[in-house]
């Protein structure tokens, strides 16, 4: 087995190429530029050169002394969520037109690791920062005090930093959605949710109570249950107030208000297992508008979050502020809708005959 030298261990830099061809450094740099006061035959000679000695540029050293690292960073929880991972997707295809690299960190509604994130993304002087703050301890954002004209802020709005927002009202998500199930008569919904130090979340939770208030209903916030969004927890929440004896819910419930369709899809899977109906025994309603939604048995009724919207709002601030060099900082809002299908019965009509 052959063994690898500290020699062979070293970056190969600019200085050992010149080295190796026996030119100059600055030609070298030029070269690898592709500036056209080099000859053709010596830039080829010293392209050739580099790639056969593994020759990768630092992109970190270059962007620093151009003042650009030609990086977008990313800052969300749950990447995996498919409307965030299309509003991403949206970022990093159009500003990859620019020649900007889009760096993605998913800090899985945690402070530490959220912090750990920001502190990689200031390391690697990123030219802009996108996140989505995981509480509204300020600790985390008081990293980012000194740039607030490269950083956009996405969901709630902060009042104490003066930076771009790309606000979602999920609130008035939240109070769409109790809206729909209270207008058909669901008096009694259980709220499956994030926890509530995550911004956005608490908000929903806000806007449910705010229908319940306008109703006349008493909101009990000990139906209110908060764990990871997944699939798999959105069950468990369920499974937790099954009672297998009775073969029915061990709490008098009709609606379900879900975070997220994944939550929801959780829901669905515990309707399967326990033999219970969605809407006819239990009425079901999501948040974001998965694009498989739609095609749930039944149709999940949930609330569409804008994203076609939120990604312009973001692809706008980017380049007026990376391109056009502007300074002055946005603020963008866009509103939930409701989409109605089939996952929510009427109580109502059921007592009217």
């Amino acid at each position: 087995m052959p063994v690898m030298t500290s020699e062979s261990n070293k970056r190969v830099t600019i200085k050992s190429i010149a080295k190796e061809v026996g030119v100059s450094f600055s030609t070298v740099s030029k070269a690898l530029n592709n500036d056209p006061a080099i000859k053709k035959s010596t830039r080829l000679l010293i392209l050739n050169k580099a790639n056969e000695m593994g020759y990768t540029p630092n992109s970190l050293a270059k962007g620093l002394r151009s003042h650009s690292t030609k990086t977008v960073a990313i800052i969300f929880s749950d990447i995996e969520n498919p409307v965030l991972t299309y509003i991403f997707c949206k970022i990093l295809t159009k500003m990859a037109e620019h020649g900007y690299t889009t760096m993605i960190f998913d800090s899985q509604f945690n402070e530490n690791t959220e912090r750990a994130n920001i502190l990689t993304v200031l390391s690697r002087q990123a030219d802009f920062i996108i996140l989505e703050p995981t509480s509204m301890n300020p600790d985390n954002l008081r990293l980012l005090s000194k740039t607030p004209n490269r950083l956009t802020l996405q969901g709630i709005r902060y009042e104490t930093m003066n930076c771009h927002h790309v606000h979602v009202d999920y609130a008035h998500g939240g109070y769409l959605a109790a809206c729909e199930m209270l207008s058909n008569g669901h008096k009694n919904c259980l709220v499956i949710t994030e926890a509530l130090s995550f911004p956005t979340s608490r908000e929903f939770v806000f806007g449910i109570e705010r229908a319940y208030n306008e109703y006349g209903v008493p909101f009990n916030r000990d139906m209110v249950k908060t764990t990871h969004s997944s699939i798999t927890n959105g069950f468990q929440v369920i499974q937790q107030l099954w009672d297998h004896d009775k073969n029915a819910f061990s709490v008098p419930i009709t609606g379900v208000l879900t975070f997220d369709d994944i939550l929801a899809y959780g829901v669905y899977k515990a309707a399967l297992q326990y033999n219970f109906k969605i809407p006819d025994d239990i009425s079901v309603i999501g948040f974001d508008d998965n694009p498989i939604s739609a095609f749930s048995m039944p149709p999940l009724t949930t609330i569409h979050l804008p994203k076609d919207k939120m990604a312009e709002n973001h692809i706008n601030i980017l380049q007026s502020t990376l391109l056009s060099g502007r300074t002055e900082t946005c603020f963008f809002s866009a509103d939930p809708t409701l989409v109605v299908r089939g996952s929510v019965r009427n109580l109502l009509e059921k007592k009217r005959n």
